[in-house]
């Protein structure tokens, strides 16, 4: 009998390509706010955003996911959303505003 159960070998199989996915998702998210800073974000007048965004599909990235990677860096995206446990630079408070939410 290899292994302790079979719940132990899917858990660790699953783990091992739920962090795959992960990082997958974390580039491609990457890209596509950088895409849709530099040529806006509708991938009609962006091909640059519309070839990422194939790209997205392709990996089974979520819809949701690829919509709040182009908000982020359109004007559409609220900074009191996006809150990140930082030192502030005036020290006042430790916590404060993402700079990914005030992107030019």
């Amino acid at each position: 009998m290899s292994g302790h159960s079979k719940w132990s070998t899917i858990k660790r199989k699953k783990g091992a390509a739920d962090a795959k996915r992960g990082q997958i998702f974390s580039r491609l998210s990457k890209e596509i706010t950088l895409a849709a800073k530099n040529g806006g974000g509708d991938p009609d007048m962006n091909p640059k955003l519309r070839t990422v965004l194939l790209k997205a599909r392709a990996e089974n990235m979520p819809v949701e996911n690829t919509e709040r990677a182009i908000k982020i860096r359109t004007t559409q995206f609220r900074p009191e959303q996006c809150r990140s446990r930082r030192p502030c630079p005036d020290r006042g408070s430790p916590l404060c505003r993402c700079s990914l939410s005030q992107g030019p």
